[in-house]
């Protein structure tokens, strides 16, 4: 033995943070990756109501329940690429206070993730007000057409 103190090799990305600082990181990794659980669920919740209108519509009235069925299905696709990326982002932030010398690289890959995550949002929000702006005024204008 010698009587050298221990010296941790120096981080790979020259930046560790603090105990209080991880603490910070962890919980909201926490919330991230709940949260994107949650949008996972939903999602995959919104796409076996889609299988079982397909399912129940092909039984009953053939081709009548396709177009709700495929509408269910495709939306069930925006909760879960948007969980997905709250699951990663949650990761990465638990990454953070797991490792020692990597936490820049680790907070960068949660960053990217919830990047992502929303502009799909953002990206759907805007196509959502969009749909329901133009159904607004095909109600309004269509009858006035129709009716003049």
């Amino acid at each position: 033995m010698d009587d050298q103190p221990h010296v941790p090799p120096p981080p790979r990305d020259g930046y560790e943070f603090t105990a209080a600082e991880n603490d910070v990181i962890q919980a909201t990794g926490r919330r991230v990756k709940l949260w994107g659980i949650f949008t996972l669920s939903v999602g995959t919740l919104t796409a076996l109501i889609g299988l079982v209108i397909l399912s129940l519509g092909f039984a009953s009235e053939g081709m009548i329940a396709f177009l709700p069925g495929m509408i269910y299905g495709l939306l069930s696709l925006i909760p879960i690429f948007i969980g997905i990326h709250f699951i990663r982002a949650g990761g990465a932030l638990g990454a953070v206070v797991a490792t020692e010398g990597s936490d820049i690289g680790y907070l960068m890959d949660a960053i990217t993730s919830l990047g992502k995550a929303f502009l799909i949002q953002i990206v759907m929000a805007t196509i959502w007000v969009s749909i329901f702006l133009l159904a607004v005024i095909a109600a309004v204008a269509v009858p006035a057409i129709l009716g003049g």
